[in-house]
C-alpha cells in the first residue's frame, strides 16, 4: 500500500503524518518511535513523499536507530543547515531498517519546491507560524499547528502524485518489462531506470575528446570557422576545463545562430511572416533526432552490451504508436528521451562522454549543413529559425523544387527523416519564444513568456504565473482580440496570480506597507492593486540587506489564504505587462529615459528599508 509522509523536526519534538493514498484518515507520530517501527513492521508501506531522499528517509532511520528527539534534531541540522549528506551521520549509518519509498521530487525540475507547487495550482500557501529553530519543547497548542501544517503539505504530495500519475505508471511499466519490482522502479530516477532498461553497466572511459566527423557530412556547406570551433576538443594543448566551454556566433542571412556544446540555436529576432500566394513558410524536424544520431551514425552508448538493444527498442515503440498500444509508446518514449543526457553524467551506468559528445555535435553538423546548403541553391529561401532538431524558413514558390530536392538527398544519405509542416504565420521574439500558427488555425507556442501551466515534457514543471498575460499575448496575435478585451473579460482570481518566492540562500522576505517591513513567508501569492499604501516584496540577504523580489508589481497584496476576489485586482497593471511583452515581440523599443535620478531614488528607498 502506499503511504504520504512527512517530518516536521524541532528541538525536542519530532511529528510524522502519513496518509494512505486516496484514503482520508492521517496517522500522527509524536516522539513514538515504537509506533513508527509497528506501522513498519506491520503495514509494511511503500512510502512516497517530496525529497525524502534527501531528508526524510534519514530522519526516519535516525529514530529507528533509537534517536532521542534531540539526537533527531542534529540529524536534521547536519542536513539543512550544514549542507551534509544525510548518510554520512553515524545515526543514520547505525540504522539496520528498511523501508521502501520513492521521492516526487525525482525528475522534477531543478529548484522546484512543494510550496511553489502548492502556489501555481491554486492551494492557499501554508507555513506554520511555530519556529522551527524554537530551543524548548512545544506547547499543545504549537504541536497543534505543526500537525496541521503537516498534514497539509502531504495532501499537496498527494496531489503533486496524481499530477504525476502518467510519469509513475512509465516507470511501472518499464520496470515490469525488466522483472524490477514495483519499489524499486519507482525509486530510481527516469536516468537510473533507463540505463537499468538498456542493460548498462558502468564502464570507465578515457576518450571524451576524441570526436571524429562523419564521412558522410557534406563539408562543402559548413564554414571552416565551423570546424576549427570544434577541432578544439581534440588539441591536447587546450586544458580539459576549457575545451567544451564557450560558443560560436554567427549568421545565415538575417538568422542570427550561436552553436556550441548544448545544441545549436538561431532565429531572426523580434519576426513576424505571414505565409502568402507565391510563398510559403515550412518548418522541417528531424524526426527522433538524438535517438536516431545513436543508431545511424553509431553514437550509441558503448556502456549498452549491444547497440541493437536501443535500435530494437526505438523499433519496438514505433510499432507500438502504429497499433496504438500508448502503454508501450509512453513508456519506451521515456527510455529514448533520457538516454542521451544519461550518457554525459558520470553517475549513470549509460555515461560514455565520447559518444554524447559526438551526438550533440554532429546533430549541430548536419543540421548546419542542410540550412546552408538550401540558403546556397535558393535565393529566394530565408531561414526563419534553426533549433536542436529543426529548421524553419519562408521561401518562394519557384524555388520549391530546389528545396524538395536537397532535403530529400540530405535524407537519403544520412538516414535521417524530416517531418514538414506548413506554416500560416509565425510571430516570434527569438528562438526561445515564438508563435506558429499551423495552416489549419491550430497554434504552437513555446517560451517562458508564453506557456503556462503543468509540463510533463522533460523535467516536471508547473508555471502558472499571470496566465492571463499569457493568454492576452496569444490571442492578439492569433485572433487580433486587443489585450484589454481579455484581460478585463477574465474573472478567474489565479490567472492574475503572481507567485513571489526567496530561495534559502536569504533569510527571508517581507511586504512594505505604508513604508514599513511586515514579514511574510518565503514563497507567496501576490496580486497588483491599485492601493498606494501596499508596496512590493523583499527578500533578505544573509548580510541583513534585502533585494526587490523581480517582477512584482509597485504596488501588490499578498493572498496566500486565497480571500480576494478579481474585483480587488489591478488589471490595467497585466493589460500594461501585456502590451509591453508584444512590443517585445514585434521589436519595439520604449523611447530612452534618463534613469540615473531614478536608480539614485530606487538606491536610497531600499538603504531605508535595510535600516
Amino acid at each position: 500500500m502506499t503511504y504520504l509522509f512527512d517530518f516536521e523536526v524541532f528541538a525536542h519534538d519530532w511529528v510524522l503524518v502519513v496518509k494512505e493514498l486516496d484514503c482520508e484518515n492521517f496517522i500522527v507520530y509524536h516522539n513514538d518511535p515504537e509506533g513508527v517501527g509497528e506501522f513498519l513492521s506491520e503495514i509494511t508501506p511503500l512510502l512516497c513523499g517530496f525529497n525524502n531522499k534527501h531528508y526524510d528517509q534519514f530522519i526516519m532511520k535516525a529514530i529507528l536507530a533509537g534517536a532521542s528527539p534531540e539526537e533527531v534534531k542534529d540529524v536534521n541540522d547536519f542536513i539543512i543547515r550544514d549542507g551534509h549528506n544525510g548518510w554520512d551521520h553515524p545515526l543514520v549509518q547505525e540504522c539496520r531498517t528498511w523501508f521502501d519509498q520513492f521521492d516526487l521530487r525525482d525528475d522534477c525540475e531543478q529548484g522546484m519546491s512543494l510550496k511553489a507547487f502548492e502556489a501555481h495550482t491554486g492551494m492557499p500557501i501554508v507555513e506554520s507560524s511555530v519556529d522551527f529553530n524554537i530551543g524548548r519543547p512545544l506547547t499543545n497548542d504549537e504541536l497543534s499547528e505543526v500537525i496541521a501544517y503537516c498534514k497539509y503539505d502531504v495532501r499537496a504530495t498527494e496531489k503533486l502524485y496524481h499530477c504525476r500519475e502518467a510519469y509513475l505508471q512509465n516507470k511501472l511499466f518499464l520496470g515490469g518489462i525488466k522483472g524490477i519490482s514495483e519499489s524499486k522502479s519507482l525509486y530510481m530516477t527516469n536516468a537510473k531506470l533507463t540505463a537499468a532498461y538498456l542493460d548498462a553497466r558502468h564502464r570507465t572511459y578515457h576518450d571524451e575528446r576524441d570526436y571524429g566527423i562523419p564521412v558522410n557530412l557534406d563539408r562543402e556547406y559548413i564554414p571552416d570557422y565551423v570546424f576549427r570551433f570544434f577541432r578544439r576538443i581534440t588539441d591536447p594543448a587546450v586544458p580539459d576545463d576549457e575545451a567544451f566551454s564557450g560558443k560560436l556566433e554567427f549568421r545565415i542571412g538575417d538568422c542570427s545562430c550561436v552553436l556550441g556544446f548544448g545544441g545549436i540555436h538561431g532565429a531572426i529576432p523580434t519576426y513576424r511572416e505571414k505565409a502568402e500566394k507565391g510563398r510559403s513558410i515550412r518548418n522541417q524536424d528531424v524526426a527522433s533526432y538524438y535517438p536516431h544520431l545513436m543508431t545511424l551514425d553509431g553514437y550509441c552508448s558503448r556502456s549498452i552490451p549491444d547497440p541493437k538493444v536501443y535500435a530494437d527498442m526505438l523499433e519496438r515503440r514505433m510499432q507500438a504508436k502504429r497499433s496504438g498500444d500508448k502503454a508501450t509508446a509512453n513508456a519506451l518514449k521515456l527510455v529514448a528521451n533520457t538516454t542521451y543526457g544519461a550518457m554525459l553524467n558520470k553517475y549513470n551506468d549509460l555515461y560514455d562522454p565520447l559518444m554524447g559528445r559526438s551526438v550533440c555535435i554532429t546533430g549541430q553538423l548536419r543540421l548546419l549543413e542542410l540550412a546552408i546548403h538550401l540558403v546556397a541553391k535558393c535565393p529566394s529561401i530565408k531561414i526563419i529559425q534553426l533549433n536542436t532538431d529543426g529548421i524553419m524558413v519562408s521561401i518562394d514558390d519557384y524555388d520549391l523544387n530546389v528545396y524538395q530536392a536537397i532535403c530529400r538527398e540530405w535524407q537519403q544519405r544520412t538516414g535521417f527523416e524530416l517531418e514538414e509542416d506548413c506554416i500560416s504565420e509565425i510571430i516570434q521574439k527569438d528562438v526561445n519564444n515564438y508563435i506558429e500558427i499551423a495552416e489549419d488555425g491550430s497554434t504552437k507556442i513555446k517560451g517562458g513568456l508564453l506557456v503556462r501551466g503543468i509540463s510533463q515534457a522533460g523535467a516536471f514543471k508547473v508555471n502558472n504565473n499571470a496566465t492571463v498575460v499569457a493568454t492576452a499575448i496569444v490571442d492578439y496575435f492569433v485572433k487580433g482580440t486587443p489585450v484589454e478585451q481579455t484581460i478585463r473579460a477574465c474573472d478567474d482570481i489565479f490567472a492574475f496570480q503572481l507567485i513571489a518566492k526567496a530561495s534559502h540562500k536569504y533569510r527571508g522576505a517581507f511586504h512594505q506597507i505604508h513604508g514599513q517591513r511586515h514579514e511574510v513567508q518565503r514563497c507567496n501569492r501576490v496580486y497588483a492593486v491599485n492601493d498606494a499604501r501596499y508596496g512590493t516584496l523583499y527578500k533578505i540577504r544573509q548580510d541583513g540587506g534585502c533585494d526587490k523580489i523581480a517582477g512584482l508589481p509597485e504596488h501588490c497584496v499578498v493572498d496566500n489564504e486565497n480571500e480576494l476576489s478579481v474585483n480587488d485586482i489591478d488589471k490595467a497593471w497585466y493589460i500594461k505587462l501585456a502590451k509591453k511583452y508584444i512590443k517585445d515581440f514585434l521589436g519595439i523599443k520604449p523611447p530612452k529615459k534618463n534613469t540615473r535620478n531614478l536608480n539614485k531614488l530606487k538606491r536610497e528607498a531600499i538603504q531605508l528599508l535595510e535600516v
